[in-house]
């Protein structure tokens, strides 16, 4: 299950940052642009020969690929590798049954693997590449055979599928490795380590990102941490920590965004309206009050103080008074708490 697991997130491309995301759709737009000028140039070539038919397939693939050239300077990355995909598969596959020359006809299925990944991104490129699996199996060791069979020499229909299956084997492990080591990075720099909640780093970056929109954000501060640390050992703490996050979890997501942006402050980056924050507020609060912490029941209250504001309520505000509306509201709630529980604050 363990193995599943991190293959899913090898594949899963929502945890690059903002500046792989940015370098990948620079990538789309300058590789996309090169092999439309490699594709006019064979267009041109094949139109010097009179290949009509192959200069009919690579006037499309220029145009297609200028089009994916577009969409990855309009930040579109999927739509522009999908588009570069869905038309190479189809031309190249033409290309194959063509036969017109073996080195030209299979020379872009073995540039897939090659330059699929770091071009079209690991998922699309492993669908194209898998396709074109299946594909080359069909064609060269199936009755189909027999539709190339006078276009290919013995030579190559024996050689280039192992040749084609190799270099996929081969460029696919070290695309996959170089993923899960990004996607690893990626989750050491944006997460908690003790909570796995996002950190202060991707919390700031969020911010930023919804300074201009409508989001609700809350702030929280553990209540009375410093005590249980120093009267039971901080991994009491930690088990409050970490509790405050998994509850701060169930009842805000998927809505909103929490982050671990202290020692034991919390926030949260929410698109939900007031009234349903108001709700995921409560519920929460409830959650608190029925956790029992395996050091002392009665010491080690679970309770966190809160403050939490509308962007909506402040439209005149910059993003910095918006942050200091909050947490000014959360000190109040802090200092009514303390007052109101009896408890010395320390």
């Amino acid at each position: 299950m363990a193995k599943w697991s991190t293959i899913k997130r090898v594949f899963s491309e929502d945890q690059q940052t903002d500046a792989d995301k940015e370098l990948q759709l620079r990538m789309l737009f300058l590789g996309s642009s090169f092999l439309a000028a490699i594709a006019a140039i064979f267009t041109a070539m094949n139109i010097a020969k009179g290949w009509w038919l192959m200069a009919a397939s690579t006037t499309l693939l220029v145009a297609s690929l200028l089009v994916a050239a577009i969409l990855a300077k309009r930040k579109n990355a999927l739509a522009s590798s999908t588009i570069a995909a869905v038309v190479a598969g189809v031309v190249f596959s033409f290309y194959a049954l063509s036969g017109e020359n073996e080195g030209f006809a299979c020379l872009w299925i073995l540039m897939v693997p090659v330059f699929g990944p770091s071009l079209l991104g690991m998922r699309v490129s492993f669908v194209l590449s898998l396709y074109f699996q299946v594909f080359l199996i069909a064609l060269f060791y199936t009755p189909l055979n027999q539709i190339v069979g006078d276009c290919y020499t013995a030579t190559f229909l024996a050689r280039f599928p192992v040749l084609y299956f190799a270099t996929f084997g081969g460029v696919a492990s070290l695309a996959v490795q170089k993923q899960y080591y990004l996607n690893k990075a990626v989750r050491q720099a944006y997460h908690d380590g003790l909570t796995d909640l996002y950190n202060r780093a991707y919390y700031v970056q969020a911010l930023e990102k919804h300074a201009e929109n409508d989001f609700s954000l809350a702030v929280f501060d553990l209540n009375r941490l410093k005590y249980v640390n120093d009267t039971f050992g901080h991994l009491a703490g930690d088990e409050m920590i970490c509790a405050a996050a998994d509850l701060l979890r169930d009842a805000f997501e998927p809505d909103g965004m929490v982050a671990r942006i202290g020692g034991d402050e919390f926030a949260v980056i929410s698109s939900a309206d007031a009234d349903r924050l108001s709700d995921q507020l409560a519920r929460f609060a409830e959650s608190t009050c029925s956790w029992k912490g395996s050091f002392s029941e009665e010491a080690c209250l679970l309770t966190l103080s809160a403050g939490w504001v509308a962007r909506g309520e402040f439209p005149e505000y910059d993003l910095e008074k918006v942050l200091r509306e909050a947490d000014q509201r959360m000190y109040r709630d802090k200092a009514d708490w303390y007052k109101n529980s009896g408890f010395e604050r320390r």
